[in-house]
């Protein structure tokens, strides 16, 4: 008689899957990180990338090679977007990943822009892949997030908007959310003394959140 055991992955419980994993080991045995070829500047610094279209050009026929696919899905709950990532094998096989969790932008451009990146890390994530400099890493200076916040200004941020933002910072459960809402505030005039706080603020949170 044999018996089988549930495993978790990625916070999703699940059936073992010995043709997925096998083929997830044979796939990554032959990716390579995807090339930097695209430039983001936040006005104070800049840092190279690959984004989403060239990570899923290059892997796509790597995965199809070793009979695997992959699948994102986009949830909205509770006011966050929800990004599952799902790995398929061609036996039916799948491992399932995420959430990964996010803020809802001001505009739908916004938020359009804020789920292809966090699409773009959960991918990485999945597969053992880097594809940008490691500008963020727990390594990092802090003045990165710091300089983050004081890029270039736009409109004029709220009482609502800042409280909003503080509650946010306080609320996030990883770098890619802090991230997000560090680009949303750099978006924005906001006064000087709750500039500070919501710069210590989530220098404090980066530090709790990247270990």
């Amino acid at each position: 008689m044999t018996t089988t055991t549930t495993t978790e992955i990625g916070g999703t419980l699940t059936a073992p899957r010995s043709k997925v994993c096998a083929a997830l080991v044979a796939a990554q045995a032959d990716l390579r990180n995807p090339p930097k070829d695209k430039t983001a500047n936040t006005g104070t610094y800049s840092y190279k990338y690959a984004d989403l279209a060239s990570i899923l050009d290059l892997v796509r026929p790597i995965l199809a090679k070793h009979g695997l696919a992959i699948t994102q899905d986009v949830v909205m709950q509770d006011g966050r977007l929800l990004i599952y990532t799902r790995l398929i094998h061609a036996s039916g096989e799948c491992l399932d990943f995420g959430p990964l969790a996010g803020q809802v932008g001001s505009s739908w451009q916004q938020t359009g822009g804020g789920i292809t990146y966090a699409r773009r890390y959960a991918l990485q994530a999945v597969l053992g892949l880097q594809s940008e400099d490691d500008t963020d890493a727990a390594e990092a200076p802090p003045a990165k997030g710091k300089q983050r916040l004081q890029s270039l200004e736009q409109s004029k941020a709220t009482d609502e908007d800042i409280q909003r933002w503080a509650q946010l910072i306080d609320a996030a459960t990883n770098f890619v959310e802090l991230k997000s809402i560090a680009d949303e505030i750099a978006a924005h005039d906001v006064g000087k003394a709750e500039r500070a706080d919501l710069v210590e603020r989530w220098t404090a949170r980066k530090a709790e959140v990247v270990q």
